[in-house]
């Protein structure tokens, strides 16, 4: 069955006038990005005090606008009944190095554009607020992770995001966004997950991953899975899979950890 269309319950020129406004702070976040880069870029080659000032300051920025939108996002849903949805899920790693590129950024997520957000999360009856992701939308975004660690050493070029995870004592719970969205802002068919990976080193060199990409490191991830079972490696795959998606990141990089320990006692014996 097809949802119904959605009711507007305020004047139009009112939810117009809302809509134009997402549209600006979108826009404007889009400015804010492309400034990080270019201080993170000056940043990196004159090591200026006051470049880093305002690197940080942008990124200071860039968080302001996205909570400025949720918020004014949050009074929108009130306005109209059945709306169009966005709901999101990233993790996103920071970090500052003492050699270039200084400062190292990496967000991984998934989106979905829907009528039904209560597929993919989880609302609390006492606020009727969505406050967590559904268990099976945050476990592939760690199979995600998992298999662009996996292909770093291969075709996949960026594996900081695991050194910059190292040091944190907390690490990071996943960003979750479930937003009311005017159907103008829907940008993929509806319920067909879409993956972005962004890995920023400076101006220069920002790359940025879709969701055809994004799907080839799975299938490549999945086929390695399966190449190791054939060769005896992995003696259960849809174990060692589903182990991959519902391991959290404390207890991978504890993983990673020892590995590291394990290919230094080798290399010392």
């Amino acid at each position: 069955m097809m949802a119904a269309e959605p009711i507007i319950t305020v004047p139009i020129s009112e939810y117009m006038r809302e809509v134009r406004y997402f549209r600006s702070l979108r826009e404007r976040r889009r400015k804010l990005y492309r400034e990080w880069g270019r201080y993170a870029s000056l940043w990196r080659w004159r090591r200026r005090p006051e470049d880093y000032e305002r690197l940080v300051a942008t990124i200071r920025a860039i968080w302001a606008n996205i909570r400025e939108e949720r918020a004014a996002r949050a009074v929108f849903r009130r306005k109209v009944k059945m709306p169009y949805w966005r709901v999101g899920v990233a993790y996103m790693f920071r970090k500052e190095t003492k050699v270039p590129p200084y400062i190292f950024y990496a967000e991984f997520r998934k989106t979905v554009y829907t009528r039904h957000p209560e597929k993919y999360a989880e609302m609390d009856p006492k606020t009727f607020e969505w406050v967590k992701p559904k268990p099976w939308l945050e476990e592939e975004l760690r199979e995600i992770m998992f298999a662009s660690s996996l292909l770093a050493g291969r075709a996949h070029r960026h594996a900081e995001w695991l050194e910059a995870l190292r040091p944190l004592k907390v690490l990071p719970f996943p960003d979750l966004e479930v937003s009311a969205i005017d159907e103008s802002e829907v940008e993929a068919p509806l319920d067909v997950q879409q993956y972005y990976v962004r890995i920023q080193k400076s101006a220069k060199e920002v790359y940025e991953y879709g969701t055809a990409e994004v799907e080839g490191w799975l299938r490549a991830y999945r086929g390695w899975v399966r190449e190791m079972a054939a060769r005896g490696l992995i003696r259960y795959p849809e174990a060692f899979m589903k182990a991959v998606r519902q391991t959290s990141i404390d207890e991978f990089m504890e993983r990673v950890k020892r590995a590291r320990e394990i290919r230094g006692e080798k290399r010392e014996s």
